[in-house]
């Protein structure tokens, strides 16, 4: 299936996910209430620690796979693409078997852990749904390594077509069955029977569309030892991106108050649906850079090919960043109270270097095609400890906006001047290039368009007839002049072709 494809119905997948959670939480806390859905939400943190040891092979599986097939070297390519397929699988079956034995020692640790905020009773019931909590998130690593295999072979849309039945499926489950039973460990249940189908079902359209083969005495010693810098790369990465999302939390927390945390949550909320927005794109171009690569594309010719996605990703994040700068004080007075409005703050000092930054998020690929990512997973850390020491000294004067300052800071210097530097010297990519091909005839539409919309918007009292109009007036005036001034004649061939795919589909829907 084409790419375009893929990343429509990637969007279509996050849009109907973040409705179906905002319903679903709703519905679950009013029918369960808070001690029962409690229970669920603290079992669900308390497995939530595992995801740790996933060590990316979802992403080594669509590396590996990639290069190889794209590979001129390889003589057999067959068996090549059947040595990694089991090398990697073999990896991702023995960190479930290490998951099981660890969920074993969580399993036994529960009566202590929480032996003072649990009844017998509630110990006993939140042990039965750790099991099954257990189980869904094993089966879903599982199916990560899989999804990773069909996205090398330029597979784009079949897992996000199942995650999108999936959903509303799952929402259907829970609301009809909840309804007859208000318990919460049935939440657990179906979760755990839907990764397990969802794990057949993928296992078996891999390996009926693409003959692919596992086997145990296919696994390749170094294959193993060209993935384990990897694998602690991304291990490293996982990591501090945790720790570096949850420091600011965790130091408001000691050093102001919960209700602080509280409007910083929100503001990170909005980062963190923006950074998952723009993360869409920059897996589905793997394959081609692997392949660019593979055929010996680099230095100036390989910025080149990156060019495409990049402004892919300037549209997008431009988009949110500008349009949340336009109306987002009216977003969050709605569905926060105008007291949370200062979030709206804070959310755009997080939003602007977090832009800049994934604009040329893609370049990752590369670095995982080089199987150089470790360098990145260190400087991240290195980010990270900057991050806390600003964080701790700036609070202390500037409140919280220290803090979200703090963030910013180390965002632009870690992952922006240094990560962009690295890029340049050792991939000798023309990074300032990039940006501005990146930015053209995008940016300065979307500034103009947020600072309008922002102008205007402010002359309307009510929030939600402010908050309509400006969603409007920005789309308007930010898509109307990037379309007639800011693309090139190729790109707007592009988006004509794709609205015009839409509209047969949704013909054809009709009929």
């Amino acid at each position: 299936m084409k790419r375009s494809s893929g990343i429509i119905i990637s969007y279509v997948y996050m849009i109907v996910n973040m409705i179906a959670n905002i319903v679903l939480s709703s519905f679950l806390i009013r029918t369960l209430g808070d001690t029962e859905y409690g229970i669920y939400q603290t079992m669900s943190s308390f497995v939530n620690y595992l995801v740790i040891l996933e060590f990316g092979t979802g992403t080594i599986m669509t590396r590996n796979i990639s290069v190889c097939s794209n590979s001129s070297d390889c003589k057999d390519r067959s068996l090549a693409i059947n040595q990694n397929y089991s090398t990697i699988y073999i990896i991702t079956i023995v960190l479930s078997i290490l998951m099981f034995l660890l969920s074993i020692a969580f399993y036994l640790g529960i009566d202590s852990i929480y032996a003072n905020t649990m009844t017998p009773e509630q110990l006993k019931y939140g042990k039965k749904m750790f099991l099954f909590l257990i189980g869904y998130l094993i089966f879903s690593y599982i199916t990560q390594s899989a999804n990773g295999f069909l996205l090398a072979m330029e597979q784009y849309t079949f897992e996000k077509i199942v995650s999108l039945v999936r959903i509303l499926l799952r929402a259907a489950l829970l609301i009809g069955l909840i309804l007859i039973e208000q318990k919460a460990i049935i939440i657990a249940i179906v979760d755990a029977i839907l990764g397990l189908c969802i794990l057949v079902i993928t296992l078996f359209y891999a390996k009926k569309h693409y003959k692919v083969c596992f086997s145990w005495k296919l696994f390749d010693k170094a294959i193993f030892k060209a993935s384990i810098p990897m694998c602690l790369a991304l291990l490293l990465q996982t990591f501090m991106n945790q720790a570096n999302s949850n420091v600011d939390k965790f130091v408001i927390g000691i050093m102001m108050s919960v209700e602080r945390v509280t409007i910083y949550s929100i503001s990170q909320y909005i980062y963190s649906m923006a950074s998952s927005i723009m993360c869409i794109p920059i897996s589905m171009y793997m394959p081609e850079i692997a392949k660019n690569m593979t055929n010996g594309v680099k230095d100036f010719e390989l910025t080149k090919t990156l060019i495409r996605p990049c402004r892919l990703n300037a549209l997008i994040g431009g988009s949110i960043v500008c349009g949340f700068f336009a109306v987002g004080k009216q977003f969050i007075s709605i569905l926060y109270g105008v007291e949370k409005v200062e979030a709206w703050l804070y959310g755009m000092l997080l939003l602007i270097p977090m832009f800049i930054n994934m604009t040329n998020g893609v370049i990752v690929n590369v670095l995982d095609v080089a199987n150089k990512r470790l360098t990145r997973s260190l400087i991240l850390t290195g980010t990270t400890v900057l991050n806390i020491i600003l964080t701790v000294i700036l609070i202390k004067y500037y409140g919280m906006l220290g803090a979200v300052i703090a963030t910013a800071i180390a965002t632009i210097i870690g992952n922006v001047i240094i990560m962009n530097i690295y890029y340049q010297k050792r991939f000798n990519l023309r990074i300032l290039y990039l940006f501005m091909k990146s930015y053209h005839g995008i940016l300065l539409y979307q500034i103009i368009a947020g600072i309008c919309t922002y102008l205007i918007t402010g002359m309307i009292e009510n929030q939600i007839i402010s908050f309509m109009v400006g969603v409007c007036v920005y789309l308007a005036i930010s898509f109307g002049t990037i379309y007639f001034i800011g693309f090139n004649e190729s790109e707007r061939k592009r988006v004509s072709d794709l609205l015009l795919k839409i509209k047969r589909t949704l013909k054809r829907g009709n009929a």
